[in-house]
């Protein structure tokens, strides 16, 4: 699998909360969403890709134990940055560990797994969102909750070939530094065959007081895009049987070009 976008540290992971918070509209609002489902699981709960612990953290502080996994160790020192600010009985509750999601070995069963803000489709193959698929499965319960959240792919963007010249731009403020910082994607390359596209990124911290550029950084996402019924059959495929299925986390009915939020159980 290709170097992840969080692989190193780097300044749009500085900036990820805050980049989340203002260009994701479910940002919270999973958060939420996993608190009213999981709220009968009693024992652990397991995070795919859990970052900074942007979610895992809330999870943590409303009493769930949560193992977080993730496979950069950059984001996971930011992770573990924010645990040492916590109250100590909270931070004995959440788990970090760097891992790859689809091959990982924890001596744990857990009653609910998750993965929000499409950290599944990192795995850039469909033998490697089966393979992690599998492993959630070795790792739940009998009774065990699912939920998995991607987005639901528009096809006006996802014409063939390369798309070039300023795809998006928007501005938010360092949380530490109080500079802004101009998030801009420059690029785009789309791979019917594959399913993938490759983003081009550019993160260019500013001086508010005369605009110079502190640092400027270029950084390549790539994600693969996944049908809705693809999903449904890669889920039963590996075991899982779908209880519920939202296009948000306001539990909205599937619909095109929005989320997919996905709600399994480990079959029998």
């Amino acid at each position: 699998m290709p170097e992840s976008f969080y692989a190193k540290p780097s300044l749009h992971v500085e900036i990820y909360d805050i980049m989340t918070s203002t260009g994701w509209a479910e940002a919270g609002t999973d958060v939420c969403f996993l608190l009213e489902r999981f709220r009968s699981i009693t024992g652990p709960v397991l995070e795919l890709g859990c970052g900074n612990g942007r979610t895992a953290i809330p999870l943590a502080e409303a009493g769930f134990v949560v193992h977080g996994i993730d496979a950069s160790s950059a984001i996971l020192s930011a992770a573990r940055a924010k645990q040492q600010r916590l109250p100590p009985p909270v931070a004995r509750r959440l788990i970090l560990t760097e891992a790859d999601m689809r091959e990982f070995e924890l001596a744990i069963k857990f009653g609910g797994v998750y993965s929000t803000f499409r950290s599944f489709q990192l795995l850039l193959s469909p033998e490697d969102q089966e393979s992690c698929l599998r492993c959630v499965h070795r790792h739940m319960r009998t009774d065990g909750i699912l939920v998995l959240n991607l987005f639901d792919p528009r096809y006006d963007l996802l014409l063939p070939g390369e798309h070039t010249g300023l795809i998006s731009s928007r501005v938010v403020t360092h949380p530490i530094s109080g500079n802004t910082v101009r998030i801009e994607v420059l690029s785009r390359v789309n791979d019917y065959l594959s399913q993938c596209f490759t983003e081009t990124w550019q993160f260019t911290e500013l001086r508010p007081d005369n605009g110079m550029a502190v640092r400027r950084k270029k950084e390549t996402l790539r994600m693969r895009w996944t049908f809705r019924y693809e999903m449904r059959h890669l889920l039963r495929l590996c075991g899982f049987r779908v209880l519920e299925e939202y296009s948000d986390f306001h539990k909205s009915p599937p619909s095109y070009g929005k989320e997919q939020v996905w709600i399994a159980v480990k079959s029998r």
